[in-house]
């Protein structure tokens, strides 16, 4: 089945055009497709915007679509395709890496999951936490949004804007949701899942001190992985890894693999391009 990252899916798109972002979608060959958007920039006219594309095109399929691909105005890419230095664009951005995870029959994925994660699961599942999917509402779920905006000011990173989120789960009703653990009534944890069948998006979580000491993030995310299972979904991708940290092993553990982006890239109009030497990351692998 062709891979579905959540910038490369029909719910995404339908969320560009609700706030009047111009979306083209193309299809490639058999199985290949491309969402390109594009936003017109004060002084600079058009700009374009290919995220984690295309999908479903080979290596050297990719490097010829991009080729040949006509736009007006510059186009900034994100692909995992890594011949683009010969093809006129600029590296930006250093390649990144993600962690999707296969969704399967829960007896296999349960097998799939670290010793030290299912430990974690069984205890969570011992304990009183009670679990809830809802779809995703501004108003009933704000102080989800909000302890995850105090995350990010902590922890110095950015998230979608609320707007953003809230257009999503109006034009894609039903495909945001919202795990949540509570101990009694309270909110111990939740997290907030974007789906765009058949790949679904691990987009945010927050966890509260009661929450990390019961577990309760492992077991709102088993309950998602089973959840998206029974419904068809194959693929949750649980977002960039950003180093040895716990976060990065508490999404490895589920029995997700890693792959690796290749970086992000500038193609300039055709009047202002020229070749580009290759660039090489400090570990001295290609972009």
């Amino acid at each position: 089945m062709t891979p579905c990252p959540l910038a490369q899916s029909d719910a995404y798109a339908n969320t560009l055009r609700a706030l009047g972002t111009r979306v083209r979608i193309d299809h490639v060959g058999d199985q290949g497709r491309c969402l390109i958007q594009t936003r017109h920039l004060p002084l600079l006219g058009p700009v374009n915007l290919i995220s984690r594309g295309p999908v479903g095109l080979c290596p050297s399929d990719t490097a010829n679509y991009l080729s040949d691909l006509a736009l007006k105005g510059p186009l900034v890419v994100n692909t995992a395709d890594t011949g683009l230095a010969s093809n006129g664009h600029i590296r930006l951005i250093a390649p990144r890496t993600v962690a999707l995870l296969p969704l399967s029959e829960p007896r296999q994925m349960r097998t799939n999951l670290h010793q030290n994660w299912r430990n974690a699961l069984k205890r969570a599942e011992r304990g009183t936490l009670r679990i809830t999917n809802a779809p995703y509402h501004p108003i009933q779920h704000a102080w989800l949004i909000d302890a995850e905006h105090a995350q990010q000011k902590a922890n110095r990173f950015r998230n979608w804007p609320r707007r953003l989120l809230d257009i999503f789960a109006s034009e894609n009703p039903g495909q945001a949701r919202v795990v949540t653990a509570c101990a009694g009534k309270t909110p111990v944890a939740a997290m907030l899942i974007l789906c765009h069948r058949p790949w679904a998006t691990y987009h945010l979580g927050v966890t509260t001190d009661a929450g990390r000491k019961a577990k309760a993030h492992n077991l709102t995310l088993w309950h998602a992985m089973s959840w998206l299972a029974r419904r068809g979904f194959d693929m949750l991708d649980l977002g960039l890894l950003t180093g040895p940290d716990s976060l990065d092993r508490f999404k490895l553990r589920t029995g997700a693999t890693k792959q690796h982006l290749g970086g992000t890239w500038l193609r300039l109009p055709r009047p202002f391009r020229r070749q580009f030497p290759s660039i090489h990351s400090p570990s001295g692998q290609k972009a």
